[in-house]
């Protein structure tokens, strides 16, 4: 068995350097993430988790918003909506559409042409309100 000159090593070492380097281009240093590891009570961890819980969102992602507030005013997380409580808000959207055009109508062709209309969006309006107000 032949043992590789240094001529060879060099050779390989040339042919590398001259391409171009393949895989994920590196992040530049102010994009990179660093951890932060924390200590915490007890029961101020558990209050904690119970606030992500309550927005739908992991722990990290919840306190993420906290800590980049620092010790000014903090600002609180946005909840993260199930499908249904998002459809049930599409739905509510939508109603509003409705009545806006029906104001519309009314203040064209008179509040009587739209009477009946405007007491049915006002129940479904009021039964979708009366859901949201159980689940808050």
């Amino acid at each position: 068995m032949t043992t590789p000159t240094s001529d060879s090593a060099e050779q390989v070492k040339l042919k590398r350097t001259g391409k171009a380097a393949g895989g994920r281009p590196s992040k530049r240093p102010e994009e990179k993430l660093k951890s932060v590891t924390t200590h915490v009570s007890a029961t101020r961890y558990e209050a904690l988790k119970q606030g992500a819980a309550e927005v739908r969102q992991p722990l990290s992602q919840y306190l993420r918003p906290l800590v980049e507030a620092g010790v000014g005013r903090r600002k609180r997380p946005v909840l993260q909506l199930s499908v249904e409580q998002d459809g049930y808000l599409r739905q509510l959207a939508g109603l509003a559409n409705d009545m806006h055009s029906l104001a519309l109508k009314a203040q064209l062709g008179g509040f009587s042409a739209v009477g009946e209309e405007v007491g049915r969006q006002a129940k479904a309006v009021s039964k979708l309100l009366d859901y949201f107000g159980e689940r808050v």
